[in-house]
């Protein structure tokens, strides 16, 4: 686990207040999935929804490439599955953020975890919320990441940005929101706990 740090602004102040207190609740990256109870055997995951400091917030993704095991050549947060020597999500997030990014744990100031997300791959997703300088390095690791997108919280708060389509499973049709940035999209789970994420941000985090 990383060491506390001192929030450099009240925006963070802010948004580490809004995590701890709101309600805690589960979502699904397609809604009615939840409807008839939580799948059983689902595995246990953890994301980094990392946040850069810089003269604006940005947000850091990642791009697969096609050679990992899930969500080939898909925009997300950095994360995977449980490891038995995790102690807890925050561990399993910064653990990833390590081994995905070259982000040391000690870089990262955490400020709490969002709701858990279930998936369609049937993984139960803790995200966790946090921040590093904007002149932490990053090392991605070319079996995994094929680049590192930093995308302005302003762009993601952009109504403009995000539009809606309807994906076909298992026989039911869901209409999903996603975002646009540049020639990427950020669709699927990754852009439900965006969402869900974008919707406790405080005003003074975004210019």
């Amino acid at each position: 686990m990383c060491d506390p740090r001192t929030d450099t602004s009240a925006g963070e102040a802010g948004l580490r207040a809004r995590l701890a207190k709101r309600p805690a609740g589960r979502q699904g990256d397609l809604d009615a999935r939840l409807r008839a109870g939580v799948p059983t055997g689902l595995v246990p995951a953890a994301v980094l929804v990392l946040l850069e400091r810089g003269p604006t917030y940005r947000l850091v993704f990642t791009k697969r490439t096609e050679h990992v095991l899930h969500h080939k050549g898909e925009v997300s947060f950095a994360g995977g599955g449980r490891d038995a020597g995790d102690a807890d999500a925050r561990a399993t997030a910064l653990r990833e953020a390590e081994e995905e990014l070259g982000i040391a744990p000690q870089a990262v100031t955490v400020l709490g975890e969002l709701d858990q997300l279930v998936t369609v791959s049937h993984f139960e997703v803790t995200p966790v919320v946090g921040v590093i300088d904007a002149d932490a390095a990053l090392r991605p690791n070319p079996s995994e990441v094929e680049r590192v997108l930093r995308v302005p919280l302003a762009h993601l708060r952009d109504p403009h940005h995000w539009f809606e389509t309807d994906h076909l499973w298992r026989g039911q049709v869901y209409r999903l929101r996603s975002c646009r940035y540049g020639e990427d999209v950020i669709w699927g789970a990754t852009a439900r706990i965006l969402q869900n994420f974008l919707a406790i941000v405080p005003p003074s985090l975004v210019p």
